[in-house]
């Protein structure tokens, strides 16, 4: 998956397959392939139920079966884009690799099939036929490896066979799979009487197709990019292309032909008085190029054909189809035609291990370096191939309204939160942490509980915090309504199965909930009480001040660790009963600074237990915060806010404690507003620690921020697995670079027009993509919503 304007790393796609295209000369004979490969949602999501949680499976299970049944709905077929490369293994290529005997046994294997076909007779091949190209074999495969290239299964090679007879009909991929023998995988009635059609029958149903060539391309083939243009369509189709490589000296022997026509109508022209025209100027530069680039074995000459294959369930929406397609790449300076009476042709030629013959018709001659041009195998595909339904691939840098992204692309989103630090294959990290980043009001806030929702599902503890304290009175708000209740009882079931825990200063029975000394030990527990004081008291050019507290507080945690009632309050009655001065006026300002305020979480007597977070869903929110705007200069924070950043610091930390209890249990813990926590001093620290848990672990940290700033420094990169991104007007530079996207005026122009439910993704493959982000059910979209809209502005947008 490469972005549309990442051009660097569509060129080095291009060089790589120019490479290998040059190398498959001696072959003859390749196919090139994309093909809309069923997904096979239903039983992609039975291996994922298996991972859900006995609480939740049922509710699970029938959101996974809702989501099946929706998206069906919408788009028939479920499918997403395969690319397949064919090569013709010939007996020839035997003689180049084997001895003097096995090219007898050769020649001898090839009279015998000659006499054999000769007589209308097929000879039964054994499996000791395809031994002897076990060798040649491996050689090509070494070759395709170079691209990332893996071979087909049995299985799969029998399936894109059986495939060409049921195309667009409904069938079961494994079932199909199972076929074997010629009978079977051409089990289907083809009827080609519907002329400019083929119907496809079988007993689980029929289809129309069409066959549409591509007649002419433009004179230059550069950024032709047909197999990623054609992966823009709204609807699926397959792209072939059959390509045949040509003698050199009959290559340069017609080269010589044109060359010598070339100057007989420039001899002519020039008779006549008559300039030549641009075309033929360009036409004879192309043959002088040519004709260099083969004799210097640096230009392999090819032959081929392409060919769109589309379907419908009806002619009139196959023909649609075709005709939308006709024009959209002619917009682009690619012509093609539907053909009448050759659709039953086009059939058979297309399929696969179908050589290339003597074609006169839809020709294209070019070198393998132009045939590269074409983009084969670069895909849109996001996301993990297990998972639940995001939303879809966002095309183009347009700006458009999140309904029509959706509505516009077919290419799904599968997204597994929690399956990056198991080592799966191909995947560019290990790491299972996330980053969501990005303005407020983009959809941060939906995308965030649309996660909480799916990890509600798996077997994971999941505690989220909430400083804006909305969480609870959205959710309770979505269910109080009778008919949501009676409607959607698993949702009710699931909401209502969430615990809340909320931090209130104002009820005594809470203070002291996130006291450092109370709930850690040793180092982590003298770290965040000085990172808490520090907060709130400027130590600078205070040394005796701060040694006092540093051992004051060395004395209270020890004392808690030989079982006395200890807390921070402790520390602050030290302070305030020492007999220096400086020190007793600290210790007094920090006493009045605690009473009556938000910091009675922190500071306490050492007299609470701690708040129990063991249930399934957590959220933790705190009451009273006064927080500061991302954008604020900390030093002008006030009071209040400088007391509401201390209340961060102990609850990450909280956090941290919660995702390491176990190694065994899988915990997820969703940070929301992770810049309060980042700004405060050893803030940073703190999430560095809570990064590093992930990799001994289970556990996975989400950290939701305003700014990518937050995330990642200089001596803290790369452990985010995927990350989600959304505009930032002020850091669109530092987005591209985060996303690892080239800084362009086409990505700039991406992120610009990205309307509110879009955001940038970069997944645990290290592919990134513009994602459009889509709930499909209308109870979790009321549930998410932050602002209840006014008449006003329902009548702006209707009026709009």
């Amino acid at each position: 998956m490469i972005p549309v304007a990442n051009y660097e790393k569509l060129e080095n796609h291009k060089d790589s397959y120019k490479k290998l295209f040059e190398q498959l000369a001696r072959y003859r004979d390749i196919h090139l392939e994309m093909y809309p490969k069923s997904m096979d949602l239903d039983t992609r999501f039975r291996h994922l139920e298996r991972d859900f949680s006995e609480d939740t499976k049922e509710i699970g299970q029938y959101y996974n079966q809702e989501t099946l049944s929706l998206l069906e709905h919408e788009l028939g077929s479920i499918t997403d884009t395969d690319f397949v490369l064919g090569v013709r293994l010939k007996m020839n290529l035997l003689e180049e690799s084997e001895d003097m005997q096995g090219m007898v046994k050769n020649a001898f294997a090839s009279v015998t099939d000659s006499i054999v076909n000769w007589f209308g007779l097929d000879r039964e091949l054994t499996d000791e036929f395809f031994d002897r190209f076990k060798g040649v074999e491996q050689e090509l495969f070494e070759q395709v490896m170079r691209v990332e290239g893996q071979r087909l299964s049995e299985d799969h090679l029998i399936y894109i066979n059986r495939y060409n007879f049921i195309r667009d009909i409904h069938h079961s991929v494994e079932e199909e799979k199972q076929k074997r023998g010629v009978t079977n995988i051409t089990d289907s009635i083809l009827d080609p009487t519907e002329m400019g059609f083929l119907k496809l029958q079988t007993t689980e149903g029929q289809s129309y197709i069409s066959f549409v060539v591509v007649d002419e391309f433009p004179a230059d083939l550069a950024y032709t990019h047909l197999y990623q243009k054609a992966q823009n369509l709204p609807f699926p189709v397959e792209l072939h292309m059959k390509a045949k490589y040509k003698d050199k000296d009959q290559t340069l022997r017609k080269i010589g032909f044109a060359k010598q026509r070339f100057k007989e109508t420039d001899k002519d022209m020039a008779e006549a008085g008559e300039d030549l025209d641009d075309k033929l100027v360009f036409n004879n530069q192309a043959l002088n190029s040519l004709q260099t680039g083969v004799r210097g074995n640096e230009e392999a000459f090819m032959e081929w054909v392409s060919a769109f294959v589309v379907y419908g369930q009806s002619k009139a929406e196959c023909k649609q189809r075709a005709n939308h397609l006709i024009s959209q790449l002619k917009d682009q300076e690619v012509y093609c035609v539907r053909p009448i009476a050759d659709q039953l042709t086009l059939f058979y030629k297309f399929l696969h291990g179908e050589p290339l013959k003597l074609e006169k018709n839809w020709v294209q001659q070019t070198t393998h370096t132009a045939f590269a041009e074409n983009l084969f195998g670069v895909s849109n595909r996001l996301g993990s191939n297990m998972g639940f339904y995001f939303g879809r691939v966002a095309k183009g840098t347009g700006q458009t309204h999140l309904e029509q992204s959706v509505a516009s692309s077919r290419d799904i989103v599968l997204f597994h939160p929690f399956i990056a630090n198991e080592g799966i294959a191909g995947a560019s990290t290990d790491s299972p942490h996330i980053s969501i980043t990005g303005q407020t009001g983009k959809g941060k806030s939906f995308l965030v509980k649309l996660i909480l929702f799916y990890l509600s599902f798996l077997k994971t503890n999941v505690l989220i915090t909430d400083p804006k304290n909305e969480i609870e009175e959205n959710f309770t708000k979505a269910i109080e309504d009778p008919e949501v209740r009676m409607n959607y009882p698993l949702f009710t079931e699931l909401i209502q199965s969430i615990h809340y825990v909320t931090l209130d200063p104002h009820n005594s029975a809470n203070h002291g909930v996130l006291d450092p000394i109370c709930f850690l030990e040793g180092y982590e527990a003298k770290d965040n009480a000085q990172g808490i004081i520090e907060q709130i008291y400027d130590m600078n050019g205070k040394d005796d001040v701060k040694t006092e507290l540093l051992k004051t507080l060395s004395d209270v945690i020890e004392e808690r660790a030989q079982g006395k009632q200890r807390g921070m309050m402790h520390v602050v009655q030290r302070l305030q009963a020492s007999e220096s001065k400086n020190v007793k006026n600290a210790g007094d300002l920090l006493y009045q600074i605690v009473q009556n305020s938000i910091l009675q979480l922190v500071f306490s007597d050492g007299s609470y237990e701690g708040v129990s977070l063991h249930n399934k869903i957590n959220v933790l929110q705190i009451q009273g915060l006064d927080l500061p705007h991302e954008t604020d200069d900390p030093a002008f924070y006030s009071d209040s806010e400088r007391k509401s950043l201390c209340v961060m610091l102990p609850l990450a930390k909280f956090c941290e404690k919660f995702g390491s209890r176990s190694k065994k249990e899988k915990t997820a813990i969703i940070f929301d507003e992770a810049w309060m926590l980042t700004k405060a001093r050893g803030g940073k620290k703190l999430i560095k620690q809570m990064r590093r848990i992930g990799r001994s672990y289970s556990n996975q940290l989400y950290l939701v921020t305003q700014s990518v700033r937050d995330v990642e420094n200089d001596d803290d990169v790369g452990n985010f697995g995927a990350k989600f991104a959304f505009d930032e007007e002020a850091e669109r530079d530092e987005i591209l670079d985060f996303m690892n996207l080239e800084n362009v005026e086409e990505n700039q122009k991406l992120l610009k027009n990205m309307t509110k439910g879009h955001c940038l993704f970069k997944d645990f493959y290290g592919r990134t993509g513009k994602l459009a982000i889509d709930c499909l059910f209308d109870e979790w979209k009321e549930a998410f919503k932050t602002v209840d809209q006014s008449y006003s502005a329902k009548a702006e947008e209707e009026i709009l």
